[in-house]
């Protein structure tokens, strides 16, 4: 504890030369110059780059060691379609290993690459290994190279999910559940020790689904046979770069001095031919000029998992809704697209946020939902009632279904030798306690107010899709729908990206001229900076300790508490 304090007392006193440094990065980085973009340039776009729909700001320590932040998604594209314009980009140089960009995501900037290329403009890419992924982009490419001895690895999708009946059983932990849907599987690997039938279904259904989008677009941008790729998946899923080649999957096997020799031939001397990344290129863009003649519609974020009160990550209920509300009462704006990327969460958030967008329509500006990726449960709630939802093929949505999860650790405490004793002035007074179980009655009860509220979510799906109950109950059940089955189905109305959610939107509201407002971001304060990024990267012992206490105490009371009913996606679906 000493060492900590004197720690502590270290960073108060040395926080002062931080700031100083701060200052002179923010006058080194703020200065005039220009980057220039001479013709015949390659923009190089580096796949291994996180993108999420927002973005994230870097802190200082980022900063300073050069690491790489998400990248927002708009951007990403804003840079890629305003390249196929430029006549100064005559064409892309694509590498690196993809992150864990979704899959709609990725679905986007194919579609963004592939617009390049219908400019009559080229695309190079060269990858030490194939995947699914990589391959998923790499197939856009009119030169498509590969690493020698590397490996194309084409073997289908899977989801792992893992269970805790037995290690919970051994520690002295029970969970109690209320749900509704026989597909709502969010609390299966607290209770079962395997995976039901009817959530295997659904995940077997749902990867399908993705690995078909997936293996269709692929080939159809090579120009192959989907069979091609099948038959690697049905056999030995995987081969080596040079069969691959031979088969026409790609087109060459290359050392990256050679694919630097092949670039250099499109530089006019035939020498160091000119780059610009694709981040300082879309750092070169002016922003769009807002045309006050014209309609706006606003674009705003609901990325991550639903919760409640206020906050700047995820998707807090109060700050949601008050950014829809301030819309709402903003004069100058005239449709608003929600963009939503989340597996769900808080019941009651999801509802906040939902009488919001209720609230928009009801004074005359239409609502257009984009969904991302994972637009599930709370993540459908709160786009259940817009005048048009647009989802990929590849979206995860639906799951329209509710459950509580109430753990008690009564065998644990006795494991460990605790007692607890409970002084209480009415019988259920420690109902929201995880130290006794639930009784049978509280049980009841609780499972009472969660079938009401499945019922309140099967109406708002019901009315915002002019659908009948009866209809959606055959639909929900906290299944999981891709986004093609959720066309199909009635849960959304058709194929697009935000900025064809865009177009929607200004067209129900009646707009000619129209510009996009995108939603302002709050920048972080210095110090806040300085601190956090302490926190995350010291590897100090007295800091570490401060950090985990820190995530400690943020983790208990949202997944120890009681008080929460949830409309979330079954899994944390990673899909590999």
């Amino acid at each position: 504890m000493k060492s900590f304090l004197k720690q502590i007392f270290a960073v108060v006193v040395g926080l002062g030369l931080v700031l100083f440094l701060c200052f002179l990065v923010v006058v080194a980085v703020s200065g005039d110059d220009k980057v220039n973009i001479d013709t015949n340039t390659l923009l190089v776009v580096d796949l291994s780059t996180p993108v999420s729909d927002r973005g994230r700001t870097p802190g200082f320590t980022e900063i300073a060691q050069g690491a790489v932040t998400p990248m927002a998604l708009t951007k990403l594209l804003d840079g890629i379609y305003a390249a196929a314009e430029d006549e100064r980009i005559t064409g892309i140089f694509m590498h690196g290993a993809p992150g864990e960009t979704g899959w709609a995501s990725s679905r986007e900037i194919r579609k963004a690459l592939l617009d390049f290329r219908h400019h009559g403009k080229q695309i190079y890419a060269w990858f030490r290994d194939f995947d699914e992924r990589t391959y998923y982009f790499g197939s856009t490419a009119n030169n498509l190279w590969a690493a020698p001895f590397g490996s194309f690895s084409y073997d289908g999708f899977a989801a792992e999910i893992s269970y805790y009946a037995k290690l919970l059983e051994k520690i002295g932990v029970q969970v109690q559940v209320s749900r509704v849907g026989k597909y709502k599987s969010a609390v299966e690997p607290f209770l079962l020790e395997e995976m039901s039938d009817a959530n295997r279904e659904q995940i077997a259904n749902l990867l399908g689904d993705v690995f078909d989008v997936c293996l269709a677009d692929s080939a159809a941008a090579r120009g192959i046979e989907e069979s091609q790729l099948r038959e690697i998946t049905e056999t030995v899923g995987i081969i080596k770069v040079d069969e691959a080649a031979s088969r026409g999957l790609i087109d060459e096997v290359l050392y990256f001095d050679q694919v630097l020799e092949k670039l250099n031939q499109i530089s006019p001397d035939g020498d160091n031919f000119a780059q610009i990344t694709l981040s300082s290129y879309v750092a070169t863009l002016e922003a769009p000029e807002v045309d006050d003649s014209g309609g706006v519609v606003a674009l705003v974020y609901a990325e991550g998992e639903i919760y409640d009160g206020k906050g700047d990550d995820g998707v807090a209920g109060d700050t949601i809704a008050r950014a829809l509300r301030e819309l709402r009462q903003d004069e100058d704006v005239d449709a608003v697209v929600m963009r939503v990327n989340s597996p769900g969460g808080s019941a009651a958030a999801s509802e906040f946020i939902l009488r919001e967008v209720e609230l928009l329509r009801a004074a005359g500006k239409p609502v257009v939902v984009s969904m991302g990726d994972v637009a599930a449960s709370g993540g459908y709630w709160i786009s259940s009632r817009a005048d048009h939802i647009l989802v990929q093929p590849n979206t995860i949505t639906g799951s329209i279904g509710v459950f509580g999860m109430f753990p008690e650790i009564s065998g644990l405490l006795d494991l460990v030798g605790v007692n607890i004793e409970t002084v209480k002035t009415g019988k259920v007074a420690d109902a929201m306690s995880i130290n006794r179980p639930l009784s049978t009655t509280e049980l009841e009860t609780l499972q009472t107010f969660i079938d009401e509220i499945y019922v309140a979510f099967i109406e708002r799906v019901a009315s915002g899709r002019a659908m009948s109950p009866e209809a959606v109950r055959e639909i929900a059940q906290g299944r999981v729908w891709s986004g093609r089955d959720a066309i199909e189905i009635g849960l959304a109305d058709g194929f697009g990206s935000i900025d064809e959610a865009a177009e929607i939107a200004a067209r129900l509201a009646g707009l000619g001229n129209w510009s996009m407002r995108l939603p302002t971001v709050e920048e972080p304060g210095l110090v806040d900076v300085v601190l956090s990024s302490m926190l995350e990267e010291s590897d100090d012992e007295g800091l570490a300790q401060l950090k985990q206490t820190l995530r400690v105490l943020d983790y208990i009371p949202r997944l120890g508490s009681r008080q929460g009913i949830y409309a979330m996606l079954p899994y944390n679906l990673v899909i590999k």
